[in-house]
């Protein structure tokens, strides 16, 4: 079974303010956790040619929201937001042990300590740190657990851990391609409808059901490891 009976065919719950701004201070580029410095394994696949304009853009990001967020990062983080609201220690250690598990190359996992190490200290400076961590706690972990303390709904939380990801790689891609700003722009509009596909997919997988099934992507972040000329760390 799935992890959740409903799907965003639902209306999804109003936000109250608060929760707005919330989601909007955790979905910002600005975020002092240096999310910037990384591409995912974009760089790489633009030097090999793979990614060279706007619509092969679009079919990367599509291809790794479906293949490989929807299928690992954004049903892991429905967990997670369960199990922490639950106060589950066991099933968040669990969790957080499978996505390190499932990370492919040393630079993504690296990314994902290192993201998780900025947002430990961002939200201890903030004073929102939780009590309990579990070991070498990632950045899924960490951005669940302050969802749920921020009040924030786990759908909508996937949802902006869908956009921040989007706007990263547009944002990488102006930068190395170049793609021009017009482009990048076309690029968000196009790809926005299908962020609620890709979560309304996340939502019906099983446990057993979970993987990332992109050798390409890993390839392409293997191989960055060794790229001469890079402006990212992934």
């Amino acid at each position: 079974m799935g992890i959740m009976a409903t799907t965003t065919e639902e209306a999804l719950p109003p936000l109250a303010p608060q929760q707005l701004l919330s989601l909007l201070y955790l979905a910002s580029p600005s975020l002092p956790i240096g999310a910037f410095a990384y591409s995912g394994g974009l760089e790489s696949a633009i030097e090999l040619g793979w990614v060279n304009d706007e619509a092969c853009l679009i079919d990367w990001c599509q291809g790794v929201m479906g293949e490989a967020l929807g299928q690992l990062d954004v049903p892991v983080l429905l967990r997670l937001h369960r199990a922490w609201q639950d106060g589950d220690q066991s099933a968040i250690s669990h969790w957080n042990a499978f996505v390190r598990a499932n990370r492919e190359t040393r630079e993504l996992l690296f990314e994902d300590e290192q993201l998780g190490s900025a947002m430990c200290r961002l939200l201890k400076g903030l004073e929102r740190l939780p009590e309990w961590l579990p070991e070498r706690p990632g950045f899924l972990t960490l951005y669940a657990a302050t969802c749920v303390n921020f009040g924030i709904d786990a759908r909508q939380a996937a949802l902006t851990w869908l956009w921040s990801y989007l706007e990263n790689q547009v944002a990488v891609a102006c930068k190395t391609i170049p793609l021009g700003q017009s482009k990048a722009q076309q690029v968000l509009m196009a790809l926005m409808p299908h962020l609620e596909q890709v979560l309304a997919r996340a939502e019906r997988l099983g446990d057993d059901e979970l993987g990332a099934t992109l050798p390409g992507l890993a390839q392409a972040s293997a191989w960055h490891e060794t790229q001469y000329s890079r402006l990212f760390r992934s």
